[in-house]
C-alpha cells in the first residue's frame, strides 16, 4: 500500500528515540515510510503548528502524543476529516473514541511508575527522611499522573518520609537550577525524585555540584547518562522502566490494524509493563527497555 506515515517526537530524549527505532523497524516489514518528522517537546503550541504542516502532506498514518488533551481535537480533527490514521502515545484527545477518530493507543503503566519510583526512593534513602519532588509544571497527563503517584504513594506507605516541596520546571535544563536553590533550603534532604531522565541529568549535575554525594536520585525513562551513573554507584539510585522500543514497534501494528480496517483487540488501548531498574539489573533493564544492549562504557 506505500503508506506513508507523519511522525512526531514526544520531546530529544533516548527514550523517545528507542520509540521511533522500534516503528520504524515494524514499519520496514509492512511498507509504511515515515515521511515527515516532527517534534512537539512537550509544547501544545508546537505540536498545533506540527499537525498543521502535517495536514498539507498527503499522509495515511500520524502518531504522536496529544498535548493539552481538552483543546488538542482542535489541530487533530483536519487530519480526521482527511482519513488520516490516528495512533497516539500514552493519551487520547479529549471526546475522541477508538475506531472513529483514532485508531488505538498505547502506553505505559502511569501510575504503576509511579509506585515503583516511590518504593525505590524508600530503598534508597532507608525508609525515612526528607525528599524533594522536581516536577514538570503544567498540564501535562503522562508527567502529572506519574508525579502524583509517586507523591500518594509516599503519602500512604512510607509515614516517615516527606516531600518537603515540589520544584516545577518548565525546561529539563530549569530543573538543575530549581534543584540547587531547594538544597539550600532544605540541607538535610536524602532524595530527589524528578518527573524524568532529562531533567535529572540537570538535577544530577546540581547535585554534584554541591558535592552532594550522599543524596539519592530516583527518576522515570531510561537514559544513557543516567544509566552510567548509576553503573558508577553515583547519585542516581533508580530509573522506574518501560517498553519504549516494543511501544513503537506496536504503534506500527496498530496503525495497520486501522489501514486494513480490522477491529484491534481490547478497545485498541495497550500498557505496557512499568519495572524498576537498579544496578543490580541495569543491563537487562537497558536491553528490555530499547531492543539493544546497554553501551560498554555502562556495562563496564
Amino acid at each position: 500500500m506505500n503508506l506513508r506515515v507523519g511522525w512526531e517526537l514526544i520531546n530529544a530524549s533516548e527514550w523517545d528515540a528507542a520509540n521511533l527505532t522500534g516503528f520504524k523497524e515494524a514499519a520496514a516489514l509492512l511498507n509504511m515510510e515515515i515521511v515527515a518528522e516532527a517534534n512537539c517537546d512537550l509544547d501544545p503550541v508546537k505540536q498545533k503548528a506540527n499537525m498543521e504542516q502535517f495536514a498539507g502532506m498527503d499522509l495515511d498514518i500520524v502518531s504522536c502524543q496529544p498535548q493539552d488533551l481538552d483543546i488538542a481535537a482542535e489541530w487533530f480533527d483536519p487530519l480526521v476529516e482527511q482519513g488520516v490514521k490516528l495512533v497516539f502515545m500514552s493519551n487520547v484527545p479529549t471526546g475522541y473514541e477508538p475506531g472513529k477518530e483514532y485508531v488505538g493507543a498505547i502506553t505505559d503503566s502511569l501510575y504503576d511508575m509511579g509506585v515503583d519510583s516511590a518504593d525505590m526512593m524508600a530503598d534508597a534513602i532507608g525508609g525515612e527522611g526528607k525528599v524533594l519532588s522536581i516536577e514538570v509544571a503544567g498540564v501535562n497527563y503522562v508527567c502529572n499522573t506519574r508525579d502524583g503517584a509517586f507523591r500518594d504513594t509516599i503519602a500512604a506507605k512510607y509515614p516517615n518520609i516527606e516531600v518537603v516541596e515540589i520544584g516545577g520546571f518548565q525546561s529539563p535544563d530549569e530543573a538543575g537550577t530549581i534543584t540547587s536553590a531547594l538544597l539550600t533550603k532544605y540541607p538535610d534532604v536524602k532524595g530527589i525524585y524528578v518527573s524524568y531522565s532529562t531533567p535529572a541529568i540537570s538535577v544530577l549535575e546540581a547535585v554534584k555540584a554541591l558535592n552532594r554525594t550522599d543524596v539519592k536520585i530516583i527518576t522515570m525513562d531510561l537514559d544513557t547518562t543516567a544509566s552510567l551513573d548509576m553503573a558508577q554507584g553515583g547519585n542516581i539510585s533508580g530509573i522506574a522502566a518501560d517498553l519504549p522500543y516494543l511501544m513503537g514497534f506496536g504503534r506500527a501494528l496498530i496503525a495497520a490494524y486501522g489501514v486494513l480496517g480490522k477491529e484491534c483487540p481490547g478497545n485498541c488501548y495497550f500498557t505496557s509493563p512499568s519495572y524498576k531498574g537498579t544496578r543490580d539489573n541495569l543491563a537487562e533493564t537497558y536491553l528490555l527497555s530499547f531492543g539493544v544492549p546497554a553501551p560498554d562504557v555502562v556495562l563496564e
